[in-house]
């Protein structure tokens, strides 16, 4: 919150209750004002009233005596204003809640009240109508008005006997004398009526001054209040600020950054044991001594000194903090860091001194160039992976836009070794994963330093020729073919040798996508055309572009998405009875994985390995691992999950690593009835470490809900145990490659147990894949795995087909 807006917000609290008062006040005085001018109305009023009915008398008594017209059309103009008066009260006194405002209102201003005060006459009316002092008031009023109207009467009937003549002349002398009689009636009333509101008036006046007393003592006693509060706080403010500042040199001299604490004129006068170590030299001997006495810090790019004490007490306008500084001791050693000072004032803002923090980035450098090294590298080869790679093609192929830069020949070679499955399966994973170490080595050294090498994945690589033409593409791939042709390495016992096929594509033209299709096409008729050769894409060629269409699984992915021409298969991971305890295994719910399959033509169940590798280059893994759930939510919702089955799905790292993803899951989950704890999510370990915060956030947060996690493929990535403190998973899945070849190579079969014994040390339940023999069971049930899984165990069979989405659509 902003320092003004809080300051504000303090000044509100403290200043509320005076405001209040005054308001109320304030708001005292305009009524009083109010009811003040409307009693001072009120009695003009009176005045008006009693000035018309004694005009009218004198007016009626020569108009009795002389005959004159004039004089009686003057006693008219004189009766109208106690008329008006006694209208105007008629209005106000109406029946009903609400009383005609209008005829009062013109009334009012008929008998010649000041409109200024017709509004307050009406509201005092209206509000003090049933108040003691004024309801006597107003029956005086009335009662002057009845007066009146005898009045009225009586000039009526002078008139008529005036005009009689002589014959009316005794009816004259007796209405002459009615009419001096209620002239005398009158005149009590209205003094009367004018003593009630002068009384008013006065006790009015008494009763606000007493108010205006109480309110002011109030004020006062407030006063004193907070002043008492102000010295209570100011003396508690003073004591925390002691207490304050003892802690403070207790946390400056416990957290792990350098802090140096200098005063005015720029010596040293407090370093914290972190800063002794990183100056190499004692508090002692760095008190009172200027920081550039001690070490020298220098900007990183170019050597240049700075000052950070310095600048900060004249004032300069600070770096950014997150520029790297060098900072060289009296020794000569020299650390990354990065330099925050902060510039102490006293109450008059005046400079007392400066803090400089100073944080070292020799773990947090070496931490960002590891990860940036594991996010575009191969962890096994060390070449570039298929993410950099990509990268640096497309940055290539952008660069080849321009006129002079699209004439410079740029050649796509992908390298696909020939039959590496079958090493695979002969040997082990072990050896395979050595000869493509081997292989790649024998790759870089036979192309260019500056070509760019990569693995794509399995036996595929991939490398970036720049300033490269067909012929010198060709020259250097035949020779690469003909190296890994001839070499050999021993693995045990064996003498090991592979063959290479290799697909040329020359990039100008083409984008990313379309380069990276004709060179797989490329590769792909090499191998068809027997292998170990190298395969220059054409342009034109109608092989190629028949290769093309065959091998395009982006449209068939999309199709089988929009048509539904996927179905799910499930495979049975059964939980193992233990050979090396006593009494019955522990209790866990019934494994099932659930596994994706393509409907191709005519039907045929297409396996993943097909169109998998294609959905995972063009980008549509989130929508098929949609798909898959959408898929498995609503079989279950169907058909139910009455023997509460524990249900597998895999997912691939482009939906772990993206946000909205996670809130599909969560929508899935809302709309359906399918209980959380059911469904379990299987994420490969190069996925997870790939993504190690996404995926870390990923599994805690439909943990929340009850979901279940498990790490797919383990051991067959970094392998590094660490991640697991990362990864809040359930069970780990034991790569298939250490299961398969654990009963003829001791080092997967250490491995298997390794992993085992590491997860549920950590309480995880762990889970061998390829399951394919009895034997492997066995070794498998005296190390104390959990779950087993592989054809052994269960074949994989169809689990839902022809899938409607239902109301989760």
């Amino acid at each position: 919150m902003p320092a003004a807006s809080k300051t504000n917000r303090q000044l509100f609290k403290t200043t509320w209750p005076f405001l209040a008062v005054v308001a109320s006040l304030l708001a005292l005085v305009a009524t009083s004002l109010s009811i003040m001018s409307s009693v001072r109305a009120y009695i003009g009023g009176e005045s008006t009233w009693s000035k018309g009915q004694k005009d009218a008398v004198f007016y009626l008594i020569r108009y009795a005596q002389t005959g004159d017209e004039a004089a009686f059309r003057q006693y008219e103009s004189a009766i109208a204003y106690p008329l008006n008066l006694k209208r105007a009260r008629l209005a106000l006194e109406g029946s009903g809640p609400d009383p005609d405002l209008a005829i009062a209102r013109q009334a009012l201003l008929e008998s010649g009240v000041d409109p200024a005060d017709v509004s307050s006459v009406i509201w005092v009316f209206r509000t003090f109508r049933r108040a003691s002092y004024f309801e006597h008031a107003v029956t005086y009023w009335t009662r002057g008005d009845a007066l009146v109207d005898q009045l009225v009467e009586t000039a009526q009937r002078l008139r008529i006997a005036k005009s009689a003549g002589a014959r009316g002349q005794i009816d004259v002398e007796r209405l002459t004398g009615e009419i001096w009689n209620l002239n005398s009636a009158i005149a009590p009333v209205s003094r009367a009526f004018a003593d009630v509101l002068g009384s008013a008036f006065r006790k009015t006046a008494l009763l606000l001054f007493g108010i205006n007393v109480v309110v002011a003592a109030l004020l006062v006693s407030l006063s004193v209040w907070y002043a008492r509060r102000f010295i209570t706080a100011r003396l508690a403010s003073e004591h925390a600020l002691r207490r304050s500042e003892a802690r403070a040199k207790a946390t400056l001299g416990s957290i792990g950054e350098a802090v140096v604490s200098v005063g005015p004129t720029g010596l040293v006068e407090f370093i914290n044991p972190a800063a002794e170590r990183l100056f190499c030299r004692e508090a002692e001997s760095c008190v009172r001594h200027k920081l550039t006495a001690i070490v020298s810090i220098a900007r990183e790019w170019d050597r240049r000194p700075v000052d950070p004490i310095g600048q900060a007490l004249r004032g300069v306008e600070p770096w950014d903090p997150s520029t790297d500084l060098v900072l060289t001791n009296l020794q000569g050693t020299e650390t990354v860091v990065q330099a925050i000072t902060s510039v102490v004032h006293d109450t008059s803002d005046t400079i007392t001194g400066a803090v400089l923090l100073l944080r070292n980035m020799t773990r947090e450098r070496e931490y960002v160039s590891n990860l940036s090294w594991q996010a575009s590298h191969d962890g096994l080869t060390g070449l570039l992976n298929r993410t950099e790679f990509e990268r640096r093609l497309s940055a290539s192929l952008d660069a080849m836009s321009g006129i002079e830069s699209a004439q410079r020949p740029r050649m796509l070679m992908i390298l696909d070794l020939d039959q590496f499955k079958v090493v695979n399966d002969t040997y082990g994973h072990a050896a395979g994963d050595t000869m493509l170490r081997e292989v790649a080595s024998l790759f870089k050294h036979c192309l260019r330093e500056e070509d760019a090498l990569a693995r794509l994945g399995g036996d595929e690589f991939a490398a970036l020729m720049s300033d490269c033409d067909e012929r010198t593409a060709m020259k250097i791939a035949e020779r690469l073919r003909q190296e890994v042709s001839a070499f050999q390495w021993s693995c045990e016992t064996h003498t090991l040798s592979t063959s290479v096929s290799i697909g040329l594509v020359d990039l100008r033209g083409l984008d990313m996508e379309t380069a990276m299709r004709f060179g797989d096409i490329a590769c792909y008729l090499a191998k068809e055309r027997g292998r170990d050769r190298v395969h220059l894409a054409v342009r034109g060629d109608k092989e190629l572009t028949r290769h093309a269409s065959a091998m395009s699984w982006c449209g068939r992915i999309k199709d089988a998405l929009a048509n539904n021409r996927f179905c799910l298969y499930a495979q049975e991971i059964s939980a193992l009875k233990r050979a090396d305890g006593p009494g019955e295994s522990p209790q866990h719910p019934r494994h099932v994985e659930v596994l994706l399959r393509m409907i191709g033509e005519g039907g045929k169940v297409v396996s993943p390995h097909y169109f998998l590798p294609a959905a995972e280059r063009y980008g549509l893994m989130s929508a098929i691992d949609r798909w898959v759930v959408r898929a498995v939510f609503a079989t279950l919702a169907r058909t139910g999950n009455p023997e509460r089955v524990q249900y597998a799905i895999n997912l691939s790292g482009a939906s772990i690593g993206d946000e909205r993803f996670l809130q599909f899951l969560t929508e899935q989950f809302d709309l359906s009835t399918i209980a959380p704890e059911s469904i379990c999510f299987e994420v490969t370990e190069t996925t997870a470490i790939a993504n190690l915060s996404a995926a870390a956030r990923f599994i805690r947060e439909l943990k929340k809900r009850g979901c279940k996690f498990s790490l797919d493929d383990f051991g067959a990535g970094m392998s590094s145990f660490g991640y697991l403190k990362h990864l809040p998973v359930d069970y780990i899945k034991i790569d298939g490659g250490f299961i398969k070849d654990m009963l003829k190579d001791a080092v997967s079969k250490d491995m298997v147990a390794a992993i085992n014994d590491i997860g549920h040390s950590m309480g995880r339940l762990t889970i061998a894949e390829y399951v394919e023999n009895e034997a492997i069971l066995r070794a498998l049930s005296t190390m104390g795995v959990d779950f087993v899984q592989g054809f052994h165990v269960g074949r994989p069979a169809l689990w839902a087909q022809n899938v409607e989405f239902l109301e989760m659509t």
